[in-house]
C-alpha cells in the first residue's frame, strides 16, 4: 500500500550561502591582506614612475649626444613648459618636459628653422624635479659644450611626496648625473641621490 504523501516526513534543506560569522571572518581576512598589499602596490607604482622618467631623461641625453656626432652640429636638450607646441621654449619656469633639437646657430635656443629631434611630453604631476640647470648642449665630438652664459645641466633629481628616504642601500628618489664630458647615468643609491641634489635645494 502506498504511503500517504501528507504523512511522509520531509527532509529539511539548509539554505545556501554564508553565515554571519563566516562573512565577517572573510571580510577581516580581506581587510588584513589589503592593508599589507595596497601600500606595497602603491610604492611599486611610485618607484616605477621615478625609474621611468629617469631612464627617459638618460635616453634623451644619449640620443642628443649621438645626433650631435651624426649631424656634426650642436644639439641641445632643454627643459620646456610644453614640448608638444610647434616651437617649444627652453625655460625652467613651469617646465614639465623636455625637447632635443639641433642648434644651428649655437644660441642655445630653439628657433623656427631648427629641426626638433625629440619631444618628451609632460611628466607625471606627482613627480618633483630639482636640477642645477635646465639645458645642456653637445658638440659634434659628442662632448658637452661649456658656456659662460648658462649653467649646463649636471644633476637632476626626481622625487615625489616621500622625499629622499633611504630604503636600505637604495632611495625613494632617483637622480641623473651628467659628467663634464656629457656622459649621463641614473643613480638610485641613497648617498648618490643626496649628493646629486643641488646645493640649497630640497626634494620635495
Amino acid at each position: 500500500m502506498d504511503a500517504d504523501p501528507a504523512k511522509t516526513p520531509r527532509r529539511i534543506r539548509r539554505a545556501g550561502g554564508f553565515t554571519m560569522i563566516e562573512l565577517m571572518t572573510s571580510m577581516a581576512i580581506i581587510a588584513v591582506v589589503g592593508a599589507i598589499t595596497v601600500p606595497a602596490f602603491l610604492t611599486m607604482i611610485r618607484n616605477s614612475r621615478l625609474t621611468t622618467v629617469s631612464n627617459d631623461l638618460l635616453g634623451s641625453l644619449m640620443n642628443a649626444r649621438t645626433e650631435a656626432v651624426k649631424r656634426q652640429g650642436q644639439v641641445v636638450l632643454c627643459a620646456t613648459p610644453d614640448a608638444t607646441v610647434a616651437l617649444p621654449v627652453c625655460s625652467a619656469a613651469g617646465a614639465t618636459g623636455w625637447v632635443v633639437f639641433q642648434d644651428l646657430n649655437g644660441n642655445w635656443a630653439l628657433d623656427a628653422n631648427e629641426p626638433i629631434i625629440e619631444r618628451r611630453p609632460a611628466i607625471d604631476p606627482s613627480i618633483i624635479v630639482r636640477a642645477n640647470g635646465t639645458i645642456i648642449a653637445f658638440a659634434p665630438s659628442g662632448f658637452a659644450v661649456p658656456t659662460a652664459l648658462l649653467t649646463p645641466m649636471r644633476n637632476v633629481v626626481f622625487c615625489d611626496a616621500r622625499g629622499i628616504v633611504s630604503t636600505g642601500s637604495s632611495s625613494t628618489a632617483r637622480a641623473v648625473t651628467i659628467s663634464v664630458t656629457g656622459r649621463g647615468r641614473v643613480v638610485s643609491e641613497y648617498g648618490g641621490v643626496v649628493n646629486a641634489l643641488p646645493a640649497g635645494m630640497t626634494c620635495p
